[in-house]
């Protein structure tokens, strides 16, 4: 899953990519409540930087993060494993 940034508007350059947004673009991208976000940015979950009251996130970081998240669909790796542990008593 790939961020597709927008250009920098106002900047005569079309090769200019937003690199960091605010909480609001992230939250569309992931499909996350902002409040979601303001925890996991507090906690330290989600990596942000902080400039006075605004939140911002790297979008790398959220690539990465998103990326971290994903849950195998390996079922039969699952199933050998949860066997495996049975016969071993776990």
């Amino acid at each position: 899953m790939k961020i597709q940034s927008e250009p920098i508007q106002g900047t005569g350059s079309s090769n200019l990519k937003e690199r960091y947004v605010d909480i609001r673009k992230v939250s569309t991208y992931t499909s996350l409540p902002v409040s979601t976000l303001y925890e996991w940015a507090s906690t330290g979950r989600m990596p942000s930087i902080k400039i006075g009251r605004r939140v911002l996130f790297d979008l790398q970081d959220i690539d990465k993060i998103m990326e971290s998240m994903k849950r195998t669909c390996n079922k039969e790796e699952e199933i050998a494993n949860k066997i495996l542990g049975d016969l071993n008593g776990n």
